[in-house]
């Protein structure tokens, strides 16, 4: 029993500190759920879980909690009313977000692509065929719009970016939406690169490559719309299904990419990144993909951060130098992939990046690779052994020369309408051979 005046203010001091501890609790308790609202709103996939979320929250955690053991109780009270808005105000927020954009049904039926002028691919694929492309579900933290296009789904991730499967309000096409994730927004080189691809795809959008639909910013975060495609990369086929066997689709596909690479170099552009994971193989034929690090012939060259530009083992042996690169170097990267669909892997395939490049440069492509395209196509085989020439100079110097090397047993056609109807012909024929 406390009896007395020593005993009362004792016991009011153990009340007050009571208080005080239960305000404090309160108070951080809503905090902490005012900062998983605000951060998980529109977040990307797993942001409230990841390390450096749960380190900075932490930290901060400790620091109010610090704080508030040693500030009035007056001030507990109004950090407190202050806290309790802010937490209902994230909540309106973050239900707001929610809702104003319900997941729609899945798309269990075949997605519809909004009519454009016919590319050659286009004209040889079957009436009426659409694509059909696998997604997963979103996440509770993924956001449900952006740039005013719904996310229906996720389509792919990766370390710098996320597509998704999305429709435009009020319209019923189904699109690609693909944008870089929000913690690297301040990372300016991939910022640079993701404006160039939006500005190069514009360019060069036609035959065997993506079309871009639209672009823009929505809250700091930029985003490129491009027409839905069917299919995978290349490097998943391989990996699933094992290289191509079919000598008529190993050609449709190395004439396909030339045509591709013919449009982008006519622009004054190379590609600079030629490699399987960037060739989406679709009902419609082969599609090039992934302009992000393309360079203007003689203008301005942007690298990869930490590195060179590209991928190592479908690098022309002139990337590793000081000099600058030309049209010759996606050539080069052209041969690598065709014997890689053939064969499986690059040529330059190496147990190291040194022996890699060692190989690249001096030792020469594998010689069973090689020998699986020439059992396929010995014509193909020699455009290739040609694209392999080390010395820039001494292959095809761009993408219609390369064209024109691979039509060369072909004969002459007495109009270039003929010779175009003619490589179309054949790349579609050739396509319908590979079972996708």
């Amino acid at each position: 029993m406390l009896d007395g005046p020593d005993g009362r203010a004792q016991a009011d001091g153990i009340l007050f500190l009571a208080e005080v501890f239960a305000t404090l609790v309160a108070w951080l308790l809503l905090w902490l759920r005012t900062q998983h609202n605000l951060m998980a709103s529109g977040g990307p996939a797993g942001a409230w879980t990841t390390l450096s979320d749960r380190r900075r929250l932490a930290a901060l955690f400790a620091l109010r909690a610090v704080l508030g053991l040693f500030a009035p109780a007056g001030l507990l009270l109004a950090a407190l009313l202050f806290q309790a808005v802010a937490f209902v105000t994230s909540r309106r927020v973050r239900s707001g977000a929610s809702s104003a954009a319900r997941p729609l049904p899945p798309a269990t039926q075949p997605a519809q692509l909004a009519p454009h002028a016919p590319t050659q691919a286009d004209r040889g694929a079957s009436a009426g065929a659409a694509p059909q492309v696998a997604y997963q579900e979103l996440r509770p933290h993924e956001p449900r719009t952006i740039g005013g296009y719904h996310l229906l789904g996720r389509i792919g991730a990766g370390g710098m970016g996320t597509v998704y499967l999305a429709r435009r309000e009020g319209a019923a096409t189904q699109v690609a939406l693909k944008t870089i994730n929000p913690e690297l927004l301040d990372h300016n080189e991939l910022l640079r690169r993701f404006e160039r691809e939006a500005e190069v795809l514009a360019m060069v959008s036609g035959a065997y490559t993506a079309r871009v639909l639209d672009s823009g910013v929505d809250a700091g975060r930029p985003y490129l719309v491009m027409e839905l495609l069917d299919g995978r990369p290349l490097d998943v086929h391989l990996r699933e299904q094992g290289p191509i066997r079919s000598p008529e689709a190993l050609r449709a596909l190395a004439l396909a990419l030339a045509v591709a690479l013919s449009g982008v170099h006519r622009l004054g552009l190379v590609h600079r990144d030629l490699k399987p994971a960037n060739i989406m193989l679709t009902t419609a034929g082969p599609r090039l993909l992934d302009f992000g690090i393309a360079s203007i012939v003689d203008g301005t060259r942007l690298t990869r951060t930490g590195g060179g530009p590209g991928t190592l083992t479908y690098m022309a042996p002139e990337q590793f130098g000081d000099e600058r690169v030309s049209t010759a170097a996606d050539i080069w990267a052209w041969a690598c992939c065709v014997v890689c669909a053939a064969h499986g892997t690059s040529p330059f395939t190496a147990t190291s990046a040194g022996a890699a490049i060692r190989r690249i440069v001096d030792t020469g492509p594998e010689p069973a690779a090689l020998a699986a395209v020439q059992a396929l196509d010995p014509a193909l085989a020699a455009a290739v052994a040609r694209a392999l020439t080390v010395d820039p100079t001494g292959r095809p110097t761009h993408g219609t020369a390369l064209i024109e090397l691979l039509t060369a047993h072909q004969g002459p056609n007495h109009t270039p309408t003929e010779a175009a109807a003619a490589l179309r012909d054949q790349i579609t024929q050739g396509w319908r051979t590979l079972a996708l």
